[in-house]
């Protein structure tokens, strides 16, 4: 594990409370409006996104695979920056966005359990079962929209207690 990363593993941490805390937001009201969804993702979105881009390019000295992280920050930029300026389109297209994203990040999740020798099995197995709840996102959009709050705080539960447990590990690294 390169000490850049390690030595920013609060970072991960605070990332991982964030989505878990959003997701128990959106597990406490799921008769709310995906309108409301949209923004809470979008602004969740550009904060993490902020916070992956500066971890990337803080490391790139010592990570070889930075450009990964930028690249996932950014994407995570983009997404919350579409969410956050087309709300009301976003709210129809959500789910599609959601699996998109969690597919997405499933991937480089695997890629990283692959790639690094610490957390191997957490890292393929959270990969796995995000890409799983994506892939049932995005090839049942109809029913996924009628549960979206729940599909929405599974995939936040997930990737952040996912954070939290690698932001420990990256912490005993250090």
């Amino acid at each position: 594990m390169e000490k850049q990363i390690t030595t920013n593993w609060y970072m991960v941490l605070i990332k991982g409370i964030i989505m878990i805390l959003l997701a128990l937001m959106v597990f406490n009201s799921p008769g709310g409006a995906i309108l409301t969804f949209a923004l809470y993702i979008g602004i969740a979105l550009l904060f993490t996104g902020i916070m992956i881009v500066y971890r990337g390019i803080a490391s790139r000295k010592e990570n070889t695979h930075w450009g990964w992280s930028v690249f996932e920050g950014a994407l995570d930029l983009f997404l919350g920056y579409i969410i956050l300026v087309n709300p009301l389109v976003t709210a129809a297209v959500l789910p599609m966005v959601i699996g998109f994203w969690a597919m997405f990040y499933g991937i480089l999740i695997i890629i990283r359990g692959f790639s690094e020798k610490d957390n191997k099995t957490i890292k393929i197995l959270s990969g796995i079962f995000i890409i799983i709840l994506g892939n049932i996102i995005m090839s049942n959009p109809i029913f996924a929209g009628l549960t979206a709050a729940i599909w929405v705080a599974a995939v936040l539960l997930v990737t952040g207690i996912y954070n939290v447990i690698i932001s420990f590990s990256l912490k005993k690294a250090e």
